[in-house]
């Protein structure tokens, strides 16, 4: 978490002192947007009942967006996010407690507003998002089943497959940052991010928190 945070803070000063020496770019009203990010998200523990409780390390991931500049200081958008992260998990049965490991991969799709500031080539800026994200734990949840579809390469081809246990939910993302539109063209952004994730149950509404360094095209 405290080397997060220092990449973070590193990211956020190091764009502002590339922002305070740049050359004034067009503004940004009325032009498109694609973006990169990749990101790490931070590490996050759970806990449920009879003692039960996990641990997901922190990952990097990637993701990316587009967006809409409706003027200067208001862009309209959404972007797409994938990560995979291992987790360590104690469960406690009725008879028995045991430990699993394995890898969960999320990935989510949001719809984002974003405020900026200044219509300067320098501006802090705030992003509210709402979306969906897909949660695979990778967890066995019945025995192997036996599949069939249509490939393009083989044809008519059946195999093997295990169901998982996964879920999909609603998420919502409040965030901070700043950006420096670099030209006409190219524009970078250091972001932190809070996403919380509306499981219900015993574990409600967790969250996790987001760093990213954007590298965004103008069109």
């Amino acid at each position: 978490m405290k080397f997060s945070l220092r990449v973070a803070l590193f990211t956020l000063l190091a764009v502002y002192a590339l922002g305070a020496a740049a050359q004034h770019s067009p503004p940004r009203r009325g032009k498109g947007e694609f973006i990169l990010q990749p990101q790490y998200t931070d590490s996050l523990n759970v806990s449920g009942s009879n003692g039960s409780q996990g641990h997901i390390d922190g990952a990097l991931g990637f993701g990316f967006g587009l967006a809409f500049n409706l003027n200067n200081n208001l862009s309209l958008g959404g972007d797409f996010f994938w990560n995979r992260a291992d987790y360590q998990a104690t469960i406690v049965g009725d008879v028995v407690t045991y430990t699993a490991k394995g890898e969960l991969e999320t990935s989510t799709i949001r719809f984002n507003a974003t405020w900026h500031f200044s219509a300067g080539d320098f501006t802090p800026f705030v992003t509210a998002g709402i979306g969906s994200t897909y949660v695979n734990t990778n967890v066995p949840e019945g025995p192997p089943q036996n599949v069939c579809w249509w490939d393009p390469w083989y044809g008519y081809y059946c195999g093997s497959y295990v169901p998982t246990k996964t879920s999909t939910d609603l998420s919502y993302t409040g965030a901070f940052g700043l950006r420096w539109d670099v030209d006409r063209t190219i524009f970078l952004r250091g972001v932190w991010s809070r996403m919380w994730i509306d499981v219900g149950g015993e574990l409600g509404t967790p969250f996790v928190d987001q760093y990213r360094v954007d590298v965004g095209f103008k069109f």
